[in-house]
């Protein structure tokens, strides 16, 4: 969604000239982006509950936020029930714009938020993570209550601000004089999900390094780690930046990563400098040594296709050759969005957790226009698996079938509408059996897109079943969003 990611000084841009402070409405959705999925494990709730970021993307209101949507509470269909019922499947997609968000429900975070990561190790109950590319280009870190209604901020121990308190991921201490290291515009965050010791991992999309400089190798970037458990000041040292323009390879913004056995996977992209303007994508996909940081492995990519840069990237575990039922520790397959022309692009990882693992593409197929996130859906030990990709292009989310090859649904999440551009960004996915649920957060029009999978043995006949929200209204003549007021 290219509209979504410019440069900071553009994103200043505010269709607001209040000068009281004017909190985001909890009763919708602001330009959503970041999206995670819970559903307690000793629980009544057939839905679970899905939390969102909203970015106050055009800076109308004071801050962002983060929204806790009960999935029951807002009366959405069953999960898992089947398309038999015509007169249901007519009414589709149901409009369900009350979104029952109360106080404890709903928390303030910097604006300008990019993805969102769920951490849940056992015994704890969630830990939110959420990059925002605010002035400060913050981490925020929500807690959710054990039955997965209420939020609170966990770095500044209130309910409602998590502004307060947020740990800043530039002028740390330590840092050289022109802002090295730091981390300025962070955009993708991930956590191994259930790893009581799990770091949290973040990538960002501006360069840093002397001001004025003409030479790229006097820059850098980074991907900074904390403990998921403990991400305080304390622990943020200098120490936690990984440099990725090392041993002759040239600095780069990142989108997203993807953790391996060994290996971290990192997607780059366009990305900026404070002085420079655009800074064109210098690797699409490298590797980082989790073992040893310091080791940085490019897979020149782009000697094998025409692509520009990269957008989301996710890696699976591969099954052993003659027992398939069995993950091989050895062997990871990874899926990398690449745009310019976008393409899906299926990679295997043989010798995954060897000093020298090698690359093997096995698939390349044409996306729409504006491919930005994915996600995977397993479908059990020895099947291959869908993957989830939203398109801004064409305003719909595509699902790829490794069984069959190729993309076997696009399922249109907007209404096409040139003046009022759904852009379809986050993905999140509820997994159970046989069948699956996407949620989509689609930024251009303020709501979150459902798409229902009854039998994941026919993922061709996915449809939209629900929008969440009600839509955001937009200035044509701007494109910005039409400042409504906020609710008390």
């Amino acid at each position: 969604m290219r509209a979504y990611l410019v440069t900071s000084a553009l994103l200043l841009a505010s269709c607001s000239v209040d000068t009281e402070p004017r909190p985001p409405p909890s009763t919708r959705l602001v330009y959503p982006s970041g999206v995670a999925f819970w559903r307690p494990e000793a629980t009544t709730s057939t839905n679970g509950f899905l939390y969102v970021a909203g970015a106050n993307f055009d800076k109308c209101y004071a801050s962002g936020a983060v929204s806790a949507l009960d999935l029951d509470a807002l009366g959405l269909r069953p999960f898992g029930k089947d398309f038999s019922d015509a007169a249901e499947v007519a009414s589709f997609p149901a409009l369900l714009t009350d979104l029952h968000v109360g106080a404890a429900s709903y928390a303030l975070i910097d604006s300008f938020a990019g993805e969102m990561a769920l951490w849940n190790p056992p015994g704890r109950p969630p830990r939110l993570f959420v990059a925002t590319r605010a002035e400060e280009s913050v981490l925020q870190v929500l807690d959710v209550s054990a039955d997965g209604k209420d939020l609170s901020c966990a770095q500044s121990g209130t309910t409602v601000d998590c502004r307060v308190n947020a740990l800043s991921l530039v002028n740390v201490p330590g840092s050289n004089k022109d802002g090295m290291p730091g981390a300025p515009a962070p955009l993708g965050v991930t956590v191994e999900r259930n790893n009581p010791d799990a770091l949290v991992w973040v990538t960002h999309t501006e360069l840093v390094g002397p001001q004025g400089s003409d030479t790229l190798g006097d820059l850098q970037t980074y991907l900074v780690n904390l403990p998921a458990a403990s991400p305080t000041r304390e622990e943020l040292t200098t120490s936690r930046f990984v440099p990725l323009g090392v041993g002759g390879l040239a600095p780069g913004a990142t989108n997203s990563v993807a953790l391996g056995g060994r290996y971290l996977y990192a997607s780059g992209r366009n990305g900026a400098t404070n002085d420079r303007g655009t800074v064109s994508a210098s690797f699409v996909l490298r590797l980082v040594d989790r073992t040893d940081t310091g080791r940085v492995i490019d897979t020149s990519l782009r000697d094998l296709y025409a692509i520009r840069e990269a957008r989301g990237v996710a890696v699976e575990p591969l099954m052993m050759r003659d027992n398939p039922t069995q993950v091989d520790p050895n062997r990871e397959r990874v899926y990398l969005l690449a745009r310019g022309p976008d393409t899906l692009l299926v990679l295997d990882i043989e010798n995954s957790r060897a000093d020298f693992p090698t690359l093997r593409v096995v698939a390349a197929l044409s996306l729409p226009e504006g491919a930005s996130e994915l996600k995977i859906i397993p479908r059990g030990p020895g099947r291959g698996n869908l993957v989830a990709v939203t398109g801004s292009g064409d305003e719909a989310v595509s699902i790829y079938d490794e069984e069959v090859g190729q993309l076997v649904a696009q399922v249109l999440v907007g209404a096409q509408d040139p003046a009022q551009p759904s852009q379809p960004y986050g993905l999140a996915v509820d997994v159970r059996g046989n069948s699956a649920r996407l949620f989509t957060t689609t930024f251009g029009d303020g709501r979150v897109a459902v798409i229902d999978i009854p039998n994941l043995d026919q993922p061709q006949d996915a449809r939209r079943v629900a929008l969440l929200g009600a839509q955001q209204l937009r200035d044509s003549r701007q494109g910005t969003s039409v400042c409504q007021e906020s609710s008390p």
